[in-house]
């Protein structure tokens, strides 16, 4: 078998080691985690969607 040769030409692996190219810069913004039933988790950020879920969820839990 003959090795691989990456020419300009050529592009078979040309995107093999790309980083992935992030859209969304991380906020400072303190997330609350509410646990909604045994392997649901729901990440919010304001006091008003945490007051939501809770009316919508009234067992869940506070993780942090």
């Amino acid at each position: 078998m003959r090795p691989l040769v990456l020419t300009k030409e050529s592009n078979v692996m040309k995107n093999r080691y790309r980083k992935p190219i992030l859209t969304k810069k991380p906020s400072d913004v303190p997330v609350i985690k509410l646990q909604v039933d045994y392997r649901t988790v729901i990440s919010v950020k304001t006091q008003s969607a945490l007051e939501m879920w809770m009316k919508k969820y009234p067992n869940a839990k506070v993780l942090g």
